[in-house]
């Protein structure tokens, strides 16, 4: 039997550290690559929220608490039956400013925590109705551009990974993700005052690109990871590799149709009761992927290896229904209710091979599920009027739950909003906070056990004309 001296054994082990670190690492590299091939994610991340919801600076400022009153051109979003209160053709449009801040934060991964802004602003709504009278029933049609999702994000943030024994191995990545994109919809209406007291409305929804605006998101995450050996992070160690990969994820040519049916039903002086279904679908999406990968070992060549995906994916998106309840005090004070349900757990992406997955988590169906949300909105709005002017004040607030891995995660918020009306002219402008706090924060970093706080600040300003 062979036996090595402690100092010839000590020598052997250093000449064979680095063997087996690169053996380590390259198995490391095939493994992901063949990972990258083999499992694309597919997840949908909003920046607004994701629940369905409608537009316009009044309903916002009443705390989105809109499905019994809807009485300007915005119902076709939010009730469509609503529309057979305009009495006179009206056009009208709506701006919106959207800002989000993450404050991200990990017991685990203390390195994650940071905040984390983005910022956007587009035309959130624009459309033309006009009412008129049919077999002694007052009916209306409307045209509608709708912006119903925002995707702007950006996240960049450091992860180190705990040491791997017994050669000390740790990773130190660079995560840098930014994201941009809206889907909208072109939306004509029409709705029908079956009794004087009865209205039904439909609004149908085109979800298309082939006007005046792309639909879809664009995503770019990119990875910078170092490999050390030997204790990195106690101030020393050995470079073994380092890696940087770009996924470069582009959803496009987002188009499906589906309808809002709702009806409006005047109980009394007092009293109004409205209801809305927004019926699901399935969207049909272009997915385009491509991911680069960059890997150096100290005093080697450059490695690059790329995966290229381009095919068609579905999404199932859900089925989502509300009630709202309306009271009239007097012609001055108005408050409303709004109780609104999403069916998440029927939102689901099917990828080009046929693999379905948890469109909010990004996993298999067998292995990731999502509960339903319910909204509740409560608002209010009182107007002073004078001889030639109207102003309103209104406010409201809300509890707008998002979908998450199993249970919701709690969002709560509330509003503010005023304007002014003079002749046929009006103006409207609100404000919406909303905030979620220790909410999942690992939908985009992957790093388990990190939590974020939430802020969104909506500013939304909208203007009507009647002719």
């Amino acid at each position: 039997m062979i036996q090595l001296s402690n100092s010839y054994a000590h020598r052997f082990f250093l000449f064979s550290l680095p063997l087996l670190v690169g053996a380590l690492s390259s198995l490391s590299i095939l493994c992901n690559f063949a990972l990258a091939q083999e499992n694309i994610p597919q997840k949908v991340i909003s920046a607004s929220t994701p629940n369905p919801v409608g537009s316009g600076a009044r309903a916002v400022g009443m705390g989105g608490a809109f499905i019994a009153v809807a009485d300007d051109a915005t119902a076709a979003s939010w009730n469509p039956a609503g529309l057979t209160q305009l009495k006179k053709p009206e056009i009208s449009f709506a701006y919106s400013f959207f800002n989000r801040r993450d404050d991200f934060s990990s017991g685990s991964h203390p390195e994650t925590s940071g905040v984390q802004k983005s910022r956007t602003d587009d035309l959130n709504y624009l459309s033309v109705a006009y009412p008129f009278k049919l077999l002694d029933r007052n009916m209306i049609v409307s045209l509608n551009y709708q912006l119903l999702y925002e995707f702007e994000r950006e996240i960049d943030t450091n992860i180190n990974t705990k040491p791997l024994l017994p050669l000390n191995i740790t990773d130190k990545e660079k995560i840098d993700f930014s994201q941009s994109g809206a889907l909208r919809a072109l939306a004509p209406a029409f709705a029908i005052e079956v009794t004087p007291d009865f209205s039904l409305g439909f609004t149908f929804n085109i979800w298309t690109d082939k006007l005046f605006w792309s639909n879809g998101w664009t995503s770019k995450t990119t990875i910078e990871t170092k490999n050390y050996s030997g204790g990195m992070l106690n101030g020393g160690g050995i470079l073994n590799k380092v890696i940087k990969q770009t996924d470069y994820d582009r959803y496009y040519g987002f188009s499906g149709f589906n309808m809002n049916i709702g009806f409006l039903w005047d109980i009394n002086r007092y009293f109004t009761l409205g209801g809305v279904i927004k019926t699901p679908f399935t969207a049909d999406i272009n997915h385009q992927q491509l991911i680069t990968t960059k890997t150096r070992f100290p005093g080697s060549a450059l490695i690059r290896q790329t995966v290229r995906v381009d095919e068609d994916v579905d999404l199932d998106m859900p089925l989502s229904y509300g009630l709202g309840l309306a009271v009239r005090f007097s012609d001055r004070f108005t408050t409303s209710l709004d109780v609104y349900r999403t069916e998440w757990d029927t939102f689901k992406m099917e990828d080009g091979r046929g693999n379905r997955t948890n469109a909010v988590t990004g996993l298999s169906t067998s292995k990731s599920s999502s509960e339903e949300t319910v909204q509740v909105r409560l608002g209010g709005e009182y107007l002073f009027i004078f001889p030639r002017t109207v102003v309103p004040v209104r406010g409201g607030v809300f509890y707008d739950p998002e979908p998450s891995e199993n249970n919701p995660e709690d969002f709560w918020g509330f509003s503010l909003g005023t304007g002014v009306s003079i002749g046929d002219f009006i103006f409207d402008c609100a404000y919406q906070y909303r905030t979620g706090s220790d909410v999942e924060g690992d939908i985009l970093l992957d790093v388990k056990a990190t939590d974020a706080d939430v802020e969104q600040h909506l500013f939304m300003v909208s203007c009507i004309v009647h002719f």
